[in-house]
């Protein structure tokens, strides 16, 4: 950790030449044998301005399951390479066998093809201990939303689908007037698509079922359009059966549909 610290100790806060690096940015981190799990999600909320870097972290295996921390850092423009360092858990729901982690992150930002990406490599110590945590990678890109926003907001249940086939596919229109609605899929808590725009053209998800498991789908509207609420036509197509479900969402309320895949003996 020593050689972090002095790394740390050696950025200048400098000019990000036109790079924002303020807000969400959601992927994947790795870590070697020994940890929890050997790969889970992580979202960075990053705050930046010319005194440095703050904000908030999740490390999650779903969205029910999760470590919050706060971080700080700073930003070395010119080699677009950022430090961060968190800090102190905020929260925590995780299994009792496994201890949460406080990382530090040496991350390089690129943008290619207006995708912002930031990825690097990772090492941490376990809460209140000086054990480290097996290291890894981090890759990151930003998105338009939190994975956590969903949890602020009323889930209003539909409909409950059950299906004679494993294999799913779930397809989203626009109902209606085609106004600029948006909206984030999850599924079983973790973000199968994010902010996308609904059309009389449908955007498809595939889904593996395993049966008699109940499966819940969220719609998250991220953007109602002109007409207020985010109306979607959701169809849903198992073997060559189809079931159409119409729902609505907003800034206040989310949309659930469930789907249970029921194995013929």
């Amino acid at each position: 950790m020593k050689y972090i610290f002095f790394l740390i100790l050696s950025f200048t806060i400098s000019s990000t030449n036109g790079q924002d690096l303020n807000g969400i940015w959601q992927g994947k981190l790795t870590q070697e044998p020994g940890g929890c799990f050997p790969e889970y999600y992580i979202e960075l909320q990053i705050e930046a301005n010319n005194r440095g870097i703050n904000g908030f972290s999740y490390d999650y295996y779903d969205t029910s399951q999760y470590v919050k921390l706060n971080f700080s850092g700073v930003y070395n423009g010119s080699r677009s390479r950022i430090m961060i360092s968190e800090t102190k858990v905020v929260a925590e729901k995780i299994p009792e066998d496994c201890a949460p982690c406080l990382k530090t992150y040496d991350l390089t930002y690129s943008k290619r093809n207006n995708v912002e990406t930031l990825e690097g490599k990772w090492v941490g110590e376990d809460m209140g201990t000086i054990v480290g945590c097996p290291p890894g990678f981090i890759y990151l890109k930003k998105v338009a939303s939190s994975a956590f926003a969903r949890n602020f907001r009323e889930t209003a249940f539909s409909q409950i689908i059950i299906v004679d086939s494993p294999d799913v596919k779930v397809d989203f229109f626009d109902n209606g007037i085609v106004d600029g609605d948006s909206v984030t899929i999850f599924f079983n808590n973790q973000v199968a698509v994010s902010n996308k725009s609904l059309s009389l053209s449908p955007f498809t998800l595939h889904f593996n079922l395993q049966p008699h498991i109940e499966y819940e789908m969220v719609l998250f509207a991220e953007s109602m359009g002109t007409i207020s609420p985010t109306t979607a036509l959701v169809v849903i197509t198992s073997g060559l059966k189809k079931h159409n479900v119409l729902i609505s969402c907003d800034n206040k309320k989310n949309a659930s549909i469930k789907i249970v895949y029921n194995k013929k003996r």
